[in-house]
């Protein structure tokens, strides 16, 4: 796993430490020296998969001669970074957790999914729809969940700083699941095509039932890239787990296929004509009068 669940400027700290080092011409073997640890430990502090004391960072900005407003900012980005949330927030769940603090810190994802929306896309009642099937989950848990997929719908909007770039390719079956229903499927679609609209830093496209085989049957990735020197992030959806993955070969194989399925889906104009054909067909079998 990439985060923890005190993670959100973790990756912000990782990168900034790992340029403050090879600026200084420091080692990774230098630094684990000064703070008494291994090679490696430095590299997970780099990566972000581990935090880093207070004491133990001031010790690394002392060896990399940095001071002034530069460090008072890395301080303070680490010090957000270990703060725990207040008790009047919603309890995440960690796995959900992980991903919104990588969405939050992402510049682009790239998000491809054979029959599921994505979540920061996805409206409360199809969301509700989905997790109230099975009865696996409480309605505590439910709320919790629905208050995840809020947070993850400001990331698209807000101001600052810039938000990510979303570029979305969505398996036809995921516009035909009729999650919930006819109605909320109708106004589920309806938030696509609005969002899709509004939104310049959204794209989406359809990959159409009979496109033929490839690489991601069946599997649900999103792909985060980060402000280098940040590596990237592959998330993988499985059932009750989700697997983080940031080897180069991952990464690499991962970009290349989801480029392809960019290829093989439908252009931006057929895409959204086929979202607006659903969303008739949909409100006809709801008894509510098609879209115009």
């Amino acid at each position: 796993m990439i985060m923890n669940e005190h993670g959100l400027a973790r990756i912000q700290v990782a990168a900034t430490l790992r340029r403050m080092r090879e600026q200084s011409g420091v080692t990774r073997e230098q630094a684990a020296s000064e703070l008494f640890c291994t090679p490696s430990k430095i590299g997970d502090i780099e990566r972000g998969r581990s935090g880093i004391k207070p004491l133990d960072l001031d010790k690394l900005l002392d060896l990399y001669r940095v001071d002034g407003g530069e460090r008072d900012l890395l301080v303070q980005t680490a010090r957000t970074s270990r703060k725990r949330r207040g008790r009047s927030e919603p309890a995440i769940p960690l796995t959900d957790q992980r991903l919104f603090d990588l969405e939050s810190q992402a510049r682009s994802v790239t998000f491809f999914s054979p029959e599921l929306l994505p979540g920061f896309l996805q409206t409360d009642d199809y969301a509700r729809a989905l997790m109230e099937w099975g009865g696996l989950l409480t309605v505590r848990e439910i709320d919790e969940r629905l208050a995840v997929r809020a947070a993850r719908r400001k990331i698209m909007t807000r101001s600052e700083p810039d938000p990510p770039k979303y570029w979305c390719t969505l398996g036809e079956a995921s516009l035909r699941a009729n999650v919930g229903g006819p109605q909320i499927m109708a106004a589920q679609l309806e938030h696509l095509l609005i969002s899709s609209a509004d939104l310049r830093n959204l794209v989406i496209q359809v990959l159409p039932l009979g496109s033929g085989s490839h690489w991601l049957m069946g599997l649900t990735h999103t792909l985060l890239r980060f402000d280098p020197p940040a590596g990237d992030v592959l998330h993988a959806d499985t059932l009750g787990r989700s697997v983080f993955l940031d080897g180069p070969l991952e990464i690499e194989h991962a970009n290349h296929v989801l480029e392809l399925m960019k290829v093989k889906a439908l252009d931006l104009d057929d895409s959204r004509d086929m979202i607006q054909r659903l969303v008739r067909e949909y409100k006809e079998m709801s008894g509510h009068a098609a879209l115009e």
